[in-house]
């Protein structure tokens, strides 16, 4: 999650745009920012598209990611939660990934509709709780809540039957077969579900609506997707990934996350930045596959982790490096 300090360079005049525009309005903006915030971008054309990207993956994710957005707006309203957060989106991105994230592991179900509301309140309180307890290291929250509590309940589902689908909603890590080739179609679609990973899609249309959101919210962005997306697919394709995996996005969408967070958000402008970020973007896509093996056999999932992990590993080194300075 991007905190309001951290973009004001950036950021909206949420102030103003609150004394301008009436209340159902104004609403709408928050949520709509909520599924830009998937991106980590605050640009509510780049919301408008993630949102309909959602919504055209799946109408049913687009309901449950909504659904969680509003619960956890509501919620911080409710607890008193600075107005500024609310209005960048930063309050509700977490509940709209715990919706879509619980919709597509545990399916249509009514316990999932309960759970996506419980989970949506709970992620503002995690926000909070993770905010302060990651201030003294200066490092942002990102989307540790939604991982937390998604993660937790993952875990947990086996253990009820009115939760439990039926079968595991982990994977089990994807082995690599020697001699499988890949077609150039793995490849370009694998660029794109790189990107449409991020708000949980493997469909490859899903990830080029997503990208002309990032370059409506600023070239920068966009061009940080698109070389982070490319080297997380070279980089698997070089070291043998199944080319399944890679296709749907897999190993990419940390790499994505990273190349936004590093390259554009957290760190200046420079050569040497754009160096980092790169090998950030590579940390990220290996790490990915690490994760994916350490949490199946417990039923879990890897999620955005390796994108949280890479990321306060490299702004916290960054400080010691006098050639690699932070924004914030």
């Amino acid at each position: 999650m991007i905190t309001p300090d951290a973009l004001k360079p950036a950021a909206p005049d949420t102030e103003a745009e609150a004394a301008g525009l009436p209340g159902p309005v104004h609403l709408m903006a928050q949520l709509v920012r909520s599924f830009g915030q998937l991106s980590l971008l605050t640009n509510v054309w780049t919301g408008v598209l993630f949102m309909l990207a959602v919504f055209v993956g799946n109408w049913q994710t687009g309901v449950f990611g909504l659904l969680g957005a509003v619960v956890s707006t509501a919620t911080a309203y409710a607890l008193g939660v600075d107005r500024g957060t609310i209005d960048l989106g930063t309050q509700g991105f977490s509940g709209c990934l715990t919706g879509i994230a619980l919709y597509i592991f545990l399916g249509p179900q009514p316990s999932t509709y309960l759970l996506t509301i419980g989970g949506a309140v709970v992620c503002v309180l995690a926000v909070s709780a993770l905010t302060t307890l990651l201030a003294p290291w200066r490092l942002p929250v990102l989307t540790s809540p939604f991982c937390v509590v998604v993660g937790v309940v993952l875990v947990a589902a086996s253990a009820f039957t009115r939760i439990w689908p039926g079968g595991s909603p982990a994977a089990l890590p994807i082995a690599a077969t020697p001699g499988i080739e890949y077609t150039w179609t793995d490849l370009w679609h694998g660029f794109f579900a790189n990107v449409s990973q991020v708000g949980l899609s493997a469909h490859w249309y899903v990830g080029a609506i997503m990208l002309v959101g990032l370059f409506i919210g600023g070239i920068r962005y966009g061009l940080a997707a698109v070389v982070g997306s490319a080297v997380a697919v070279l980089l698997s394709w070089a070291l043998g990934a199944p080319p399944g995996a890679v296709a749907t996005g897999v190993y990419g969408y940390n790499g994505v996350l990273v190349a936004i967070a590093l390259g554009t958000l957290f760190l200046a402008r420079a050569v040497t930045t754009a160096l980092y970020t790169v090998v950030g973007v590579a940390v990220a896509t290996v790490l990915t596959a690490a994760l994916n093996a350490y949490f199946a056999p417990f039923g879990g999932r890897t999620l955005s982790w390796p994108f949280i992990v890479t990321t306060w590993l490299f702004l916290a080194a960054a400080t010691t490096f006098p050639r690699i300075r932070r924004t914030t």
